[in-house]
Formats: structure tokens, sequence, C-alpha cells
């Protein structure tokens, strides 16, 4: 007689298998609370609840009080450690930013350094050969040398230094370092003084270095070699040996003796922590040495004397006292506010090239106020009445000589708070000393970034920009106008000061109308745009924005394109979007974007762009106008065909359109065979097999909750039809996801269960496709032919039964058990493709080459069997070969094995009823 399918009681059986529910008061998380009624103890629940953890240790509190002066030490020692890297960054960076020729061309000082004079004389000597030099160096001519044997022969004299002191002779070591710390008189190239001057202080570090070494020897041994103690690294004066600070004060005197200024204050600089073996208070030594500088008139060598200044007097630990940086920048103030304002102040060769000379001296400037704040210091706000802000504009005796160099690296590095206390005095100081040491809309651009950064009131925003805009209208370059604006708009959008905001585009138009814009204007009216539509709420806002459009037509290519990506974000951020003219825009911005993706070439961006495309599709909205919304599908299809996504996302719309108002049903109907047909046109042209295959099953159950049978039965045609192809796919390089395969063909039996069949064909001819597109299938494993096999002989059985488990929702598609229940030849071909199933089943199990995923195949369909059929001794029979199977394959304590076993020993009894 063979296997008969077994009768299922689908109710019964959910009510046996369901878990027995009980009502509870309290929630599970809830049970360790002190409001709780039931308390569990500690071994049997046991977690972690952030939200009740206890509070901190008062005495934790305590100790981070008493360790605040060892953090402040600390942070100390890294601000002091930061500045030694920036140091070395500055010395690569001159070289790097300031080139000259590979020839250059030096005057008889700088040529001593071609002179190897190895014969020990006296330093009166060597005053007298260096004052010859002097008297003769500018009436001789220039000597052409190259780079490369400059910095050669440099490097010559610093081993000539080395030599010297190793041979102990100290004279000689001085000699030579003189001579390198003469190099930095000659300034007549421009371009290589950076270079040189970092060349230099090398030279004058290590003989620095090799001074301080020998004395703080002499410190800690005694002339025999005895150690006498180890320094500390914060050692005061009192410490040091009466023959140590002899030695050291020895030094001072020899360098002191120098007839040079230069050479003198360099060499007085390279040891200048040694004055730490004679005293505990450098700030007159400091303030001497600035007063020094007063007395070299070339401002260029000036500047960085006083850079080297800065930098060596960090060795002192001289805490937050600066006041000697701060005459520093009085002094160079003042060298710059001569070559501003005199043309021959500044020597014959620095008045051709004002510029050039100022941009040489800004490093200066620059680390000079760099280690202002970076040392520590505590009185900011002060610091603006040195340089004469907040003070009365009208009183011309200020402190500081104003210079709008030094001005721009003072806001650069003020707290934002301190210039947002003063913005309105700072703007109204920076107006009132414009000059041609910086651009006066950098300095502008600084004070609009400091303010963005600090929090203003809404009084004072209006104050600072009342006068900005005061400010703009003087600038007629768009460049300059674009630099000012887009450092201040942040406060216009933060403050909502949207008046602001239209004399801002419209002084932009005005401008972008006269000159073509170029690429930096580009990138700045970009930032400017981007800003104003990450602040709108709304795009609506934005498209009714003043001027907004008409500067957005001036932008094109990448500039143009990341603000359309931009505007497209914004809109899809809204999510549904509705409105006809933001749909109309949203939509030629995405033909744009379209334009400029390399399908080619998906990189980040374009995956970007594609993504923001597909959104934008998919969260259109035309409500009731379901014929609009249709149409809108086409026109994209057509306009965005080259992404994979938007195909998705257009057959999933259509789909939701079908069913959106099914309630009148011959509108409905109509409306959805388009839908369908617009789906069926779109589908064949989704490139990826497995998502295809996917929307044609989506497809198909829209069309079946229309009631639409043939429509889908054509999907589910399709879909087997993919299945089909999977072997022409061989050697393409395309992986086969076979759980997706396997997920797919057991939704397709999931739908022929309720897809109604017909007295010609049944429905099981689809079935039998299955079958054969499975059986010779050889890209698909045996794991996937098995579950799919399986999946046959539950559909089979499942059809067999006189209520089956789920129907289609539309009452008008009749079910298969009302069409065909009691029918023997229906029951017969059911029969028939399970038997088969079950020996194709036979044959697949013997093809699996692992041991263990064979025995787990075979208890799979043993279970399948056991839940499909009625006990009959040809059930036994087969189960049994198949637990034989298991048996050999897996251990014994396997638990899939004794469950089934259990199940199959249980079988007879739970059956006979």
């Amino acid at each position: 007689m063979g296997m008969v399918f077994r009768s299922r009681d689908y109710g019964s059986e959910e009510i046996a298998c369901s878990l027995a529910r009980r009502v509870t008061d309290d929630h599970p998380l809830a049970l360790r609370s002190s409001t709780s009624s039931q308390v569990i103890p500690d071994s049997d629940v046991s977690f972690d609840d952030p939200l009740r953890a206890n509070t901190a240790d008062p005495s934790e509190s305590m100790n981070w009080q008493n360790n605040c002066s060892t953090f402040k030490n600390r942070c100390s020692s890294e601000a002091d450690n930061l500045l030694k890297k920036e140091w070395i960054l500055l010395k690569g960076s001159l070289t790097q930013k300031f080139t000259s020729s590979n020839t250059i061309a030096v005057s008889q000082i700088s040529d001593m350094i071609a002179r190897n004079n190895r014969g020990d004389k006296s330093l009166a000597d060597i005053h007298l050969e260096e004052q010859d030099y002097l008297e003769t160096s500018l009436e001789e001519e220039k000597i052409e040398i190259s780079r490369k044997e400059y910095f050669l022969r440099l490097q010559e004299l610093k081993g000539e230094i080395n030599l010297a002191w190793r041979s102990e002779d100290r004279i000689r070591a001085l000699k030579f370092s003189i001579k390198v710390a003469r190099l930095l008189m000659d300034t007549s190239v421009l371009q290589f003084y950076p270079t040189l001057f970092t060349l230099v202080v090398d030279v004058m570090d290590m003989f620095g270095t090799l001074v301080w070494e020998r004395i703080k020897k002499r410190a800690e041994y005694a002339n025999d070699g005895t150690l006498l103690r180890c320094l500390p690294e914060d050692f005061i004066s009192d410490d040091i040996c009466s023959e140590a600070k002899e030695t050291c004060y020895n030094w001072f005197c020899k360098i002191g003796s120098i007839h040079e200024l230069v050479p003198r204050i360099y060499l007085e600089l390279a040891i200048l922590r040694c004055w730490r073996f004679l005293d505990n208070n450098f700030t007159s030594i400091l303030q001497r040495l600035v007063m020094m500088m007063r007395g070299i008139a070339d401002p260029l060598a000036s500047a960085y004397c006083h850079l080297y200044l800065a930098n060596s007097a960090r060795f002192l630990y001289s805490g937050d006292d600066v006041g000697y940086l701060i005459m520093s920048l009085r002094h160079l103030s003042i060298l710059l506010r001569r070559i501003i304002l005199d043309k021959e102040a500044v020597g014959r060769h620095f008045s051709k090239n004002k510029r050039v000379l100022i941009s040489l001296m800004e490093p200066s400037i620059e680390w000079i106020m760099k280690c202002i704040f970076s040392l520590g210091y505590q009185n900011t706000r002060n610091i603006l009445e040195e340089f004469g802000v907040a003070r009365d504009l009208s009183v011309s005796s200020w402190k500081f000589p104003c210079v709008s160099l030094v001005l721009h690296y003072l806001l650069k590095l003020l707290p934002a708070d301190v210039i947002s206390d003063k913005a309105v005095e700072i703007i109204d100081f920076v107006e009132q000393n414009k000059d041609i040491s910086v651009e006066s809309h950098l300095v502008y651009r600084r004070v609009g970034h400091k303010l963005c950064e600090s929090r203003l009131s809404l009084n004072s925003s209006c104050a600072v920009m009342n006068r900005i805009m005061q400010v703009l209208v003087q600038y007629n370059n768009l460049y300059e106008y674009l630099m000012i604006a887009d450092a201040h708009l942040d406060i216009i959008l933060l403050y909502s000061l949207n008046n602001y905001l239209s004399i801002m585009l419209d002084g932009i138009l005005k401008r972008s109308h006269q000159d073509k814009v170029d690429e930096i204007e580009l990138d700045i009216l970009q930032s400017i745009l981007v800003k104003i539509i990450n602040h709108l709420d709304r795009l609506e806002d934005l498209l009714a924005l003043e001027h907004f459009m008409t500067i957005l037509d001036r932008l094109y290519g990448n500039w143009r394109n990341t603000v359309y990506v931009n505007i497209l974000h914004k809109g899809i951020r809204a999510g549904c979007i509705g409105n006809p003219c933001t749909i109309q825009f949203l939509f030629e911005v995405s033909q744009v974007l379209h334009e400029s993706i390399d399908i080619s070439n998906m990189n980040d961006e374009n995956k970007q762009k594609a993504d923001l495309i597909s959104k934008f599709v998919g969260m259109v909205n035309f409500g009731a106008d379901l014929e609009r919304h249709l149409s809108f599908l086409c026109d994209s299809r057509a306009a965005f065909g080259n992404i994979e996504e938007v195909k998705s996302i257009l057959v999933h719309s259509s789909n939701n359109l079908g069913i959106k108002f099914f309630r009148d049903k011959p509108k409905f109907l109509s409306f959805l065979k388009s839908c369908l047909a617009f789906n069926d046109v779109t589908l064949p042209s989704v490139s990826d097999r497995i998502r295809r295959m996917n929307l044609y099953l989506e497809s198909a159950e829209i069309a079946l909750f229309g009631g639409l049978i043939s429509h889908s039965e054509g999907f589910i045609i399709s879909v087997i039809s993919c299945l089909q192809c999977l072997d022409m796919a061989e050697g393409s390089g395309i992986p086969i996801d076979e759980d997706q395969i396997c997920s797919l063909t057991c939704k397709v039996c999931s739908l022929l269960l309720i897809l109604p069949g017909n007295h010609e064909d049944r429905s099981m001819y689809l079935v039998q496709d299955v079958i054969t597109t499975f059986r010779c299938q050889s890209l698909v494993s045996p794991r996937t032919k098995v579950q799919i096999f399986c999946a046959i002989i539950s559909l089979s059985a499942s059809l067999s039964q006189k209520e089956l488990l789920y129907h289609a929702i539309n009452t008008e598609v009749v079910s298969n058990a009302q069409l065909f229940f009691g029918d023997l030849s229906f029951y017969q071909e059911l029969s028939s493709i399970a038997n088969l199933a079950i020996q194709i089943l036979d044959d697949v199990i013997r093809q699996e080459p692992n041991s263990a995923t064979q025995g787990r195949l075979a208890l799979d369909i043993c279970n399948c069997l056991l839940i499909s059929y009625t006990r009959s001794q040809e059930l036994f029979l087969k189960c049994s070969s198949l637990i034989d199977i298991a048996k050999e394959c897996l251990h014994t304590r396997d638990k899939y094995l004794q469950s089934t076993m259990s199940l199959f020993s249980r079988l007879p009894s739970n059956l006979e009823g």
C-alpha cells in the first residue's frame, strides 16, 4: 500500500506545543529593586544594573583634590614636551617653506665658513681678525657658493668644534662656534636665512650641551673623579659647589667678551640654561637679553634672534613669567611698523620687497606667541591691554605698537571666551589698525572662527554681526568677502539672524557676478551653502530662501555635486516626501548626481550618491494620487536605471501602491494590474539573481492578495526559471548563496500551498519543475538539496489535509483543499511526488562526503517523514534505515540523534489514536 500522509489537526497541535503562561506583577529586571514585592537570591539572579550603581567613594574625590598639584605639574611637563616636538617641526618647516636657489651669493662674513684657521690664537687676536672682516665685508664682491657645499662646510665646522672639545681645547671650540654664529649676521640672501638659522642653531645647541655637561660634571664629581652627588632635575644654585660656579661664570665671561653683538647673543643663548648653576631668578637675565637684541638693526636677524631666545628660555623653568616674551613682541612690532611705514629705514635690500621680509619674520611672531600661552600665561584677559585692545581707541599712547601680524596670532591663541567678551572692541581695533603685514580679511576671519567657538548672548551676537556687516561692505573682492562671511555665518545661523543672512547672500550674489568664480572661491561658496543646508530644518525653507538658488547655479562640477548631496540628504531626513515642488526639485538634483556616478567604479563617493537617490525614490509619496506616483516610478526607472538598488526600490514601491487602496475593487484591480505590469518590465533588468527572485516572490504575493492568480503563477514560474539558470552561471565567478537559494525554494513551496490549481494541470506541475530543477543541479550541495526535497514532501503532506495550515487573505482565492480534497487522483499525484522526492533523497544522502554532515542529513529526512506520514511498517523500515546511517556517522551521545530516536520510539503510541 505504501506510506500514507498523516492527518493533522493544526489547532490542537498549536495548543499542545504552546508554553504554559502565567500572570506576573513584576518585570524580570525589576525584581532586584527596593520596591519589588519579591526578592530573588543572589545565587539565582546576578546582573549588573548601571542605573542602580553605588555612588563613588567620597575618598576618591579627596584623592583627586590631593593630586591636583601633581596633575598640574604633569600638564606643564606635557606642554614642554609638546613645545619640543613643535620646535623640531618648526625647524623642518622653515627649511621647506622658504626655499632659495641652489647657488648662494654670500658676503665675506659668510665666506669665513670656508676658512680653515686651525692655529691657536687668543681671543684678542680673534676679535681683531673678526673686525677686519667686518670692515671689508661691504666693500668686497660677493662669493658664489652652492647650497650643498655650504652645508658641507658647516658640518666640517661642527666637527671641528667636537674635535676641539674632545681634545680639551675649549678656546678653539669657542672660536669655531663664534664663526658659526657670525653666519647669522649675513641676511643678504633673504630666502636662505631661515634655512641658515636652522643649521646654525643646531650647532649652537650642540655647543650649549657640551658646556652644560662640563659644568654639571664639575658640580657632581671631584677633581679625582669621585662622585659627590647627583643633581636632581629641579636643582637650585645653592646645590652647586663653588668650583662649578666658577667654571660657569668663566664661560659667561668668555662669551661676554665677544666683540660682535649677534654672535655674543647667540652663544649666550646656547648656554642660557647654565644660569641655573649661578642664579635662581632669571627674569632680569632674560630681560637683559631682550634689551641687548634692540641693538640688532637688521629686522630679519633680530626676529630670528628673538625666536632662538623664546626656545632657549624654556630650559630655565621660568614658569608663567612671560614678561620677556612680551618685550620681544614689542620690539618686533616696532621693527615691523618701521618696515611698513618707512621705505628706507629697513636697509637697501629690504625696501624692495616688504611682503617677503614680513613673511620671513612671521615664524618668529607665531612661535613667541605660542610660547606665551604654552608656558601657562594666566592673565590672558590683561594681555589684550598690552596690545591696546579694549582701551579707548581715540587714545594713541598704547603700551604696545599694534601690527596686524602680531594681532592675528594673538587672536589665534587667545581663549575663545576672552575674545567673545571683547568682540566688538576687537573688531573695532582691527578696523582701526590695518596694515600690509597680514591681509585684514584674514584677521576678521580669525575673529569669526573664535567667536563661533564661544557662546555669545543674543544681544552680543547682534552687535557683532552689525559691525561685521559694516566691515563686509568695504570688500568688493569676492574671495575676501567670502572669507569673512564664511567665518561668521555660524553666528547668524545659530541665533537665527535671518535679516543678516539675506544681506550676506545678497552681497555674495552681487560680487559673484562681477568676475568668474575661481576654485578657491567655489570651495568657500560650497562651505557656506552646506552650512545653510544643514542648519535649516525643512527643505521647503531652503527653497524659499532668497538668493540661495541663484547662488547655487554659480556652482558646477564637484562643488555643485557636494552641495546636491547635502540637499538630498536633507530631503530624505524628513521621511515622507509629499510636496510636488520638493519632489520635482529633488528629482532634478538626483538626475545631476546620477550623471556624475561612474558605474564602473563604485567607490564610497559614488555609493553614497546611489544610496541617497535610492532612498529618495523610496520616500516619495503622492498620497491618494496613485497614478501620479506610478508615473513617477516610471520616470525614475528611466532616469536612474543604472543603479541596482533603485530598481529594487521601484518594485517595492510599486507593490506598496498596488495594495494601498484595495477597498475600491474595480479601480483597485485595474491599478494593481498596472503595478504588476510595471514589475514585470522592471524585474528582468535586476542583475542580482537572489534579489530578482525575492522581488518576483514579493510580486507573486501581491498578485495573490488581489486575487490575480495567473499573475502570481507567472511570477512563480519566473522564479523557477531563475533557479534553472543557476548551472548556467557556473564559471562566471559569482558565488551562489545556498542559504538564500534554499530559503527562496521553500518560500515557493509555501506559496504553492495556497496558489489554486486547476483540474487540467492541477497545481503540482510547478512542484515537478522544482524537482526537475534541483534533481540535476550540480552547483547545490547535498545539504541544500535535502532541505529543498524535505520541503517538497512537507508541501505534499500539507496539500493532502482537509483543512490547510493557512489561506490567501483574499477570500475570492479558492483554496486547494476546497478544489481537490477527496479527489483520489489528486491524492495519488501528491503521493507520487512525495515518493519521488524520497527516492531522490536516498541518492542525495549518499553523495555527502562528510560523515558527520551525512548523519545529520539522515536525521533531517527521518524527522520530516515522521511528521508527514502516519504509522506504517514501511515508515518504520525507512526511518530505521535512516537512524542506522546516523548511528554510523554520529556519536551515540549526539543530542540530535537522541531526540530523533526518542521521537521514533514514541511514534507508535502517539499515532494509534
